[in-house]
């Protein structure tokens, strides 16, 4: 189970993003295995912005974001009082951007890593949610299964 951001998202849907080949790899590693990948609701909107923003297209942006509710093993979750007063706690305590809380709060009411290519939000994450690159998070996966290979 991971929880993911939607830096990864974006790379994921735009070839010319520098971490879209690692993106896709986690993502396709995710669908392979049917791993359960959770997101707050507000990644919808997040998505959006960043395709239309970055290309100008809103057309695209909407479709891209279609797509997204479609990807198998996606679980869109609401963002309820509880989650946004741990959000609130988590950016007072760690100076994080308010919905970059949200994902690491949601991480930490899973007990799942976050995958994002956000670099400060990986950095000022509280040290109960491991947050990493989905690179990193494929690093681990293979490791894992080469230690479970072994044993």
């Amino acid at each position: 189970m991971f929880v993911v951001d939607a830096s990864v998202y974006i790379a994921d849907m735009r070839p010319s993003e520098p971490h879209h080949a690692e993106t896709r790899a986690f993502l396709s590693h995710v669908h392979q295995t049917g791993a359960e990948v959770y997101s707050p609701m507000i990644v919808l909107a997040e998505v959006a912005a960043g395709i239309a923003r970055g290309t100008g297209r809103p057309a695209l942006a909407r479709r891209l974001t279609a797509l997204l509710q479609r990807m198998p093993n996606v679980i869109f979750v609401p963002v309820d009082k509880p989650l946004g007063e741990l959000a609130a706690e988590i950016a007072a305590a760690h100076q994080i951007r308010g919905c970059d809380a949200v994902y690491v709060a949601l991480a930490h009411r899973l007990s799942a890593p976050l995958v994002t290519l956000d670099a400060e939000q990986r950095r000022r994450a509280p040290a109960v949610v491991a947050a990493q690159t989905p690179a990193a998070t494929l690093t681990t996966l293979s490791g894992s299964r080469t230690g479970q290979e072994e044993g």
